[in-house]
């Protein structure tokens, strides 16, 4: 009985350091997807956090269109919005086009950006950032609210 109850302790110990840890990591993944005429839109947001509070954002936007002259004017007007965020560290964003598609990748560490320099920037994004940190809850309110469908671990 009393080896019993060992293995009993044992395992729970086992589970509880493997799988009941609250500091984990977690994802939420965001997808939207638009047709306008001829131009289609994919957007895949992937958001982790630990706890309540977002860890890091990976945002890849794609715009397909055969028009050439439609992907050109789009790759300036997506590079002009990103440009101020250019020497912002811990910010990261490249937009390409290959053949019919253009293609805008950004990461952003919310742990390690210097939430200021964001907020001057950005003003709008002070509206959802508290102590400079951002809740996973009001980060999927945003996602969701500009039609995207969300699902979290």
């Amino acid at each position: 009985m009393k080896s019993f109850k060992s293995i009993i302790l044992i395992l729970v110990l086992v589970i509880c350091l493997t799988g009941c840890s609250l500091g984990g990591t977690k994802t939420m993944t965001c997808t939207r997807t638009a047709t306008q005429g001829s131009m289609k839109l994919d957007v895949d947001y992937k958001v982790t956090y630990s706890g309540k509070y977002v860890k890091t954002v990976e945002s890849v936007e794609k715009i397909i269109s055969s028009n050439k002259t439609v992907l050109d004017t789009y790759k300036k007007t997506v590079e002009n919005i990103y440009a101020p965020y250019n020497d912002l560290e811990y910010y990261d964003a490249e937009v390409t086009v290959d053949g019919d598609t253009l293609t805008s990748k950004v990461v952003i560490d919310y742990e390690k950006i210097d939430t200021d320099k964001l907020v001057k920037i950005d003003s709008a994004i002070g509206n959802i950032l508290k102590n400079g940190k951002i809740r996973i809850e009001d980060m999927k309110a945003i996602y969701e609210k500009n039609g995207a469908t969300c699902t979290q671990e």
